[in-house]
């Protein structure tokens, strides 16, 4: 076995990308809290949502300007900083007796859950290659649906204690830097650039002819539209479940729970569905998945069938994450890697972010019901333009191959 390929090295970057996951969950269920622990604060309701919702712009702010840092000064360096971000700066919020002061630190976690995630992921496409880095994303795109369903039920308990204590829960951050410290060592990547240097504008227009620039935004777009989709369970089921089944608080939590595990599951087997599929074969399913699983929730009033639908949306939507990552670590060099993972996590947060505002005036219009329609039907026809592509891409492999090759 490798030193790369150490078990310890891949539990600790996954345990650091469970952090992600748990950085806006935790404090979901205690939001009415929070807003009750300020009821002089003018707007108290907003700005209690924005204790979650700030983050996810920050990140997306952030990740892009982590990603330069990534790769001009190392990735270690940046993880470690960011665990000892993670650690101290929210929970601060504990001791806070203003809620201004309470959003401050959230924007300390969002610059912390950035460098979390870019410098993790650029350490996994670093250290592995072909089939191990499959499977090693496969798994940390699993643990986040899977670390949001432990946090789901963990804040929910936090819920009914004590609303502060919610923020204590960041601290665990600490525990991971001793083995970020031990196992986590900085890739040797043959000092491409000069760290600290400004590039002038010949080496920022070779930088972006090295890139390619029109199959990233693409990907970025993808990911982007696919999280809006996303945040679409998390944040409108709740209130779907409520009005057509009335279901209380428990079973809105076994059906979000349900799509987070099944999708981990999914998500876990990641290098073997890259095994058989292409990428682009693999975001037709997600889409088709995404179609098929919004339509059966937008026509059904069964509380039953509505899980059914959003763990076949959300598990095609899971799949996205790893895909991408993949598929942007294969094409971009080592040298610009952080960069281009970074542009990933940053319409990834912006894609949640963005997400109630987009989708507000179709509920406005249609109701929540028919826009989870109009999202199935989004979703089958991008799963129709990746077919096409699909399929011209095989007939091209197919012309290219001479008659009689083994190829």
């Amino acid at each position: 076995m490798s030193e790369s390929d150490s078990p310890l090295k891949v539990a600790t970057l996954l345990f650091a990308t469970t952090l992600v996951a748990l950085s806006g969950a935790i404090v979901n269920p205690v939001l009415p809290a929070i807003e009750s622990a300020f009821p002089s604060v003018p707007n108290a309701g907003t700005l209690a949502q924005l204790v979650s919702t700030l983050t996810g712009l920050i990140i997306a702010i952030f990740a892009p300007i982590i990603g330069v840092i990534v790769d001009r000064y190392g990735r270690k360096a940046v993880l470690v900083g960011s665990l000892a971000l993670y650690g101290v700066g929210p929970s601060l919020a504990y001791v806070a007796d203003s809620l201004y002061v309470i959003l401050g630190t959230r924007v300390l976690l969002g610059i912390a859950v950035a460098g979390i995630m870019v410098s993790s992921t650029t350490l996994i496409a670093d250290y592995y290659s072909g089939k191990r880095r499959e499977k090693v994303l496969g798994w940390q795109g699993a643990i986040m649906p899977f670390g949001a369903a432990v946090a789901v039920i963990a804040g929910g308990v936090i819920a009914d204690l004590n609303w502060r204590t919610a923020f204590l829960t960041y601290l665990v951050a600490l525990l991971v830097l001793p083995a970020v410290v031990r196992y986590i060592d900085e890739p040797d990547r043959g000092d491409k650039q000069q760290a600290g240097s400004i590039p002038t504008w010949t080496e920022l227009r070779e930088i972006l002819s090295t890139l390619p620039l029109a199959f990233l935004a693409a990907l970025y777009l993808i990911m982007f539209a696919g999280m809006i989709g996303y945040n679409q369970i998390n944040v409108e089921i709740p209130f779907y479940l409520r009005t057509v089944t009335s279901v209380g608080g428990l079973m809105t939590g076994v059906a979000l729970a349900a799509m987070m595990i099944i999708s981990g599951v999914v998500t876990m087997n990641f290098d073997q569905i890259r095994e058989r599929f292409d990428p682009v074969v693999i975001l037709v399913g997600v889409f088709v998945a995404t179609g098929v699983g919004f339509t059966v929730t937008s026509l059904t009033t069964n509380y039953w069938a509505i899980v059914v639908g959003i763990v076949i949306a959300g598990t095609g939507l899971g799949l996205l994450l790893p895909t991408t990552n993949y598929w942007v670590s294969a094409r971009v060099d080592e040298q610009y890697r952080g960069r281009a993972l970074s542009g990933v996590t940053t319409t990834q947060f912006l894609g949640m972010f963005i997400s109630p505002i987009a989708v507000a005036p179709l509920i406005e219009m249609f109701g929540t019901g028919r826009t989870f329609l109009v999202l199935g039907a989004v979703g089958l026809v991008l799963a129709g333009v990746f077919g096409a592509i699909a399929v011209r891409n095989q007939s091209s492999l197919t012309e290219a191959t001479p008659a009689g090759s083994d190829g």
